[in-house]
């Protein structure tokens, strides 16, 4: 079993425990996810573990009967602006 399963499943006991979380709350909750970097740092784990949580979202129609499209369910990054000054500076001294 990978860590962050683990580590949601020790959560969970927690979140029961104190009577946040109730399983049979579950049936109208699917369709949204929430992974974010509590100490607002930039992780590559952290865009994986969104990553697994839009692959669950299949069975609620997220991808078109085409299997190609889909209904617009993905992911938000928040990209640094420092990136996109250094692509910035990079591209510019390109052109000269």
């Amino acid at each position: 079993m990978n860590k962050f399963i683990q580590d949601w499943q020790k959560n969970k006991k927690i979140l029961e425990k104190n009577h946040v979380y109730n399983e049979l709350d579950e049936h109208s909750s699917c369709g949204v996810g929430l992974i974010a970097s509590l100490d607002g740092s930039y992780k590559r784990e952290i865009v994986e573990m969104g990553v697994q949580a839009l692959k669950v979202l299949y069975h609620r129609g997220a991808v078109d009967a085409d299997g190609k499209t889909g209904d617009g369910a993905g992911i938000q990054l928040s990209i640094p602006q420092e990136f996109f000054r250094e692509k910035n500076r990079a591209n510019w001294s390109q052109t000269k």
